[in-house]
């Protein structure tokens, strides 16, 4: 660090520091942070303010702190309009979204939805089907057990972006399983008529593969995100299939999304 002892103000104002209004200095108003010569900064302040605002790019790190050994501890991204915090810079309005399947009876090759509470299959709760393609259908009638479909969906508040996606899952027997796992988002009709409910515009938004699943076994599976957004007021569907056989499934899937 260098030091301004025994050197003239002539010499050293360059690396001064100064508010934009140098006839009221700080007040009411936020004043831009210049050096000496009237170069501005990206740092405003008033009394009661002190601001970051970019003087000509955005950055994955406009603001920042740091412990002493290195990590750091937030990041304001203005580039991507993101607080990052924590050792691992997770956006800070982070949430985890849930899906749960517990002894989900399949036929073979279908894609079933997912609950999203602690779902136990039975004739209160019978299992809904979407597919038999290697993908989900893009679009599911629940026509009068849209009910039944309910528990299945998580509408969004706000516009998101899903980060990641990851799976655990595990079957009633001995022989081992291919299971796969869509997550999707769809438009809800919701114009107070009678088809309320109806998805449609299917997207796929991250899938997984987990073989050789059997109930000696958990396997953990981290998806492959293919599509990140999702806009407010659009649904997310969990789908499980049993690519094998009909073996009961045991299926626990978590999705970190954050706000945009």
């Amino acid at each position: 660090m260098g030091s301004l002892a025994g050197k003239s103000p002539a010499n050293t104002y360059k690396s001064l520091l100064k508010v934009s209004d140098e006839t009221n200095g700080i007040s009411t108003s936020a004043s831009r942070i210049e050096d000496g010569e009237g170069t501005a900064t990206c740092a405003v302040i008033s009394d009661d303010i002190l601001g970051i605002h970019p003087q000509n790019d955005d950055s994955t790190a406009a603001f920042y702190i740091r412990a002493n050994s290195g990590p750091f501890v937030c990041k304001a991204d203005t580039s991507n309009l993101l607080l990052k915090v924590g050792s691992t810079l997770t956006p800070a309005n982070s949430q985890i979204l849930e899906f749960h399947a517990r002894s989900l009876v399949p036929v073979a090759g279908t894609h079933y939805f997912v609950g999203r509470a602690d779902s136990h299959y039975a004739l209160s709760n019978p299992e809904n089907a979407n597919g038999t393609g290697t993908d989900p259908e893009t679009s599911y009638d629940g026509g009068a057990i849209t009910d039944e479909l309910l528990c299945n969906l998580f509408i969004l508040p706000i516009n998101s972006t899903i980060d990641a996606c990851k799976f655990m899952v595990s079957t009633s027997t001995d022989t081992d399983t291919i299971i796969n796992v869509h997550l999707y988002k769809f438009t809800m009709r919701n114009a107070g008529d009678t088809d309320d409910g109806l998805l449609t515009s299917g997207t796929l938004l991250a899938h997984g593969q987990a073989t050789a699943v059997d109930r000696n076994v958990i396997k953990t599976i981290d998806c492959t995100v293919d599509s990140s957004a999702v806009s407010a007021g659009e649904v997310i569907a969990c789908f499980v299939e049993n690519e094998t056989n009909t073996d009961s499934v045991f299926l626990q899937t978590q999705v970190l999304y954050h706000f945009d």
